[in-house]
């Protein structure tokens, strides 16, 4: 019996931990953004309607964005873009796919 109790008290830390501990995620490397090639930046989906932009234009990712040596438009792309803590278990859903990331947009 008291084996028992040891092993329920450990899985209910467990859970307890992975939903209040937090860790800093950052936006993966694969995370869309719009390049904005007259002016070499790239503009996150949720700041385009307020962004200057022209009209050449492409999809592309982050990572392909940083190794064009493009630079954010604004401030809010910047801000979309900063890392952010969340529980242990929704950074391991977002890994696994099986959970939506802030910056799947």
């Amino acid at each position: 019996m008291k084996r028992i109790t040891f092993w329920v008290i450990l899985f209910v830390l467990i859970v307890v931990g992975l939903f209040t501990v937090k860790l800093e995620a950052a936006p993966s490397p694969a995370t869309r953004v719009i390049l904005e090639h007259t002016y070499q930046t790239y503009i996150t989906p949720p700041c385009y309607e307020a962004a200057q932009k022209t009209n050449n234009i492409a999809e592309a990712t982050l990572q392909k964005a940083e190794e064009a040596n493009y630079k954010p438009e604004s401030s809010c792309t910047e801000s979309s873009l900063q890392p952010a803590k969340q529980p242990i278990a929704y950074v391991i859903a977002e890994k696994l796919g099986i959970g939506n990331s802030q910056w799947d947009w």
